[in-house]
């Protein structure tokens, strides 16, 4: 987990993240804002059993911007969790960034949409 919040940061801030959308997504600008990123364990899900769930890791990743990319939460949190398990090393994910190629070699991990939800949406100040 640790090597996962250190991947993290790397996408914390303003950025292209064009490597991080689905491949001709009819956008203006790919340019967003991350303004919170964190990574924490999870809870075992009450839908898993409890011999499953020994055998499983449960990660909680949330993200805040005031706007996000067609499937840029599920490009980042396919490649934060790739980290996790050791596939990637937390300073590809900047490199992945800065490559603004959505159709690069780790930019086809996709997490699936089940297990992702919106928590809450800001208004205002």
């Amino acid at each position: 987990m640790v090597a996962m919040q250190e991947a993290a940061q790397h996408l914390l801030g303003t950025h292209d993240f064009s490597a991080f959308q689905s491949a001709g997504s009819p956008v203006p600008s790919p340019v967003r804002t991350l303004r919170r990123v964190s990574v924490s364990p999870g809870q075992a899900s009450p839908l898993v059993t409890p011999e499953e769930s020994r055998k499983l890791r449960f990660w909680n990743l949330e993200f805040e911007s005031q706007s996000f990319l067609y499937r840029q939460v599920r490009r980042m949190t396919a490649v934060l969790v790739a980290v996790g398990l050791g596939a990637l090393a937390p300073a590809q994910v900047k490199t992945i960034l800065e490559s603004q190629d959505p159709l690069g070699k780790h930019q086809t991990r996709v997490a699936p949409a089940h297990g992702l939800f919106l928590k809450s949406v800001l208004y205002g100040n």
